[in-house]
């Protein structure tokens, strides 16, 4: 898949799941969950237990799944993960080192910024996506006010989405989402209830037909 085809698809499919846990043994079925729900994007951190590991076995069980590496921070994480198969990376800062990795092999990049300045620097310096972060306490008016004078940056939150406030956040303007661990949680795999995982893809998944079908409107 392309550069192309994948920034597209992330700007299609608007949503995807971020994956930060300790409990990864079972983490075909922790996707296997999140796909039946309808969501086909993922992203694994790397201070996950066995990031690299996961990456690769998420990416040969599920071809048709996009997966990406998340809090990529240097060179070597940033090669680490896209050896593991990540077709993006994403990161909480604007750390050039990734960015010059992902530019250099074609791999689609989401750096961290909060403020205006960070986010244009994060933008300038070759970011297809600008991850802005955090933003639980600030929310998706942020969103709407950075859009104002940067309206060309694809911005895209993850801290502070939930199940129930995604489309607020396209409301705001936000590219795509990242849903972290109110979709999927070390606490949901110790109860062993997969169901809930995907029942909370599915709410997630109509939140964004929901706000496609407004647009088309």
């Amino acid at each position: 898949m392309t550069k192309a085809a994948v920034i597209q698809r992330i700007l299609d499919e608007k949503v995807f799941a971020v994956l930060r846990l300790q409990h990864t043994e079972e983490i075909e079925r922790v996707v296997s969950s999140i796909v039946n729900g309808g969501i086909s994007i993922v992203e694994i951190t790397m201070n996950s237990k066995n990031a690299e590991d996961c990456i690769y076995r998420v990416s040969k069980a599920f071809p048709d799944c996009l997966i990406g590496a998340g809090t990529v921070i240097g060179v070597e994480a940033a090669t680490r993960a896209i050896e593991s198969g990540a077709k993006f990376l994403v990161s909480p800062v604007t750390d050039l080192d990734m960015l010059a990795v992902a530019s250099a092999v074609g791999v689609v990049s989401m750096a961290g910024a909060l403020t205006p300045t960070e986010a244009w620097q994060a933008s300038q310096a070759g970011s297809d996506f600008v991850k802005l972060f955090p933003l639980a306490e600030l929310g998706p008016k942020y969103i709407r006010a950075m859009r104002g004078p940067l309206p060309n940056i694809r911005f895209v939150p993850t801290n502070g989405v939930t199940v129930e406030n995604v489309p607020e956040w396209f409301d705001a303007g936000a590219a795509a989402v990242g849903v972290g661990t109110p979709l999927v949680s070390d606490r949901d795999l110790e109860s062993g209830d997969f169901s809930i995982i995907e029942e909370r893809a599915r709410k997630i998944i109509a939140s964004v037909q929901q706000f496609k079908n407004g647009k088309k409107k």
